[in-house]
């Protein structure tokens, strides 16, 4: 069995990349892997509009990744950023790294911990 770490930084009005990460990371769990998913960046605003639409195109992907215990969190200091770390929170993913302190610089650090996800030998995944 291997371990893979599914990193999603595709924006907002780009669902293929999201879709697409999503997918694979099915597949592989289905296959008996380790998978763990990640919003980053620009995709931590994927979350919130997944849980709210449910006619877009990345909702389905989404609940089933969800549902599978697929996707390990979200970076808190994008989160903060773009003022969606409640709606995130709300949704039960966790937030990792720290939260925008005063907007200008970011908490202990930006989440997911890559090197510590290679360190526990999981291959990083960025599909998009």
């Amino acid at each position: 069995m291997s371990k893979f770490a599914f990193l999603v930084n595709s924006p907002p009005g780009n669902p293929g990349p999201v879709a697409n990460n999503l997918e694979y990371a099915r597949n592989l769990d289905e296959a008996g892997h380790d998978v763990v998913v990640y919003f980053d960046g620009q995709a931590t605003q994927w979350i919130p509009e997944a849980e709210d639409d449910p006619d877009g195109v990345v909702h389905e992907y989404y609940q089933e990744s969800k549902e599978r215990g697929l996707i390990a969190g979200a970076c808190g200091y994008c989160a903060s950023f773009f003022e969606i770390d409640d709606s995130i929170e709300a949704a039960g993913i966790a937030l990792d790294g720290g939260a925008v302190e005063g907007a200008s610089g970011p908490g202990d650090h930006h989440g997911p911990d890559v090197a510590a996800l290679v360190e526990q030998d999981y291959q990083l995944i960025n599909v998009g």
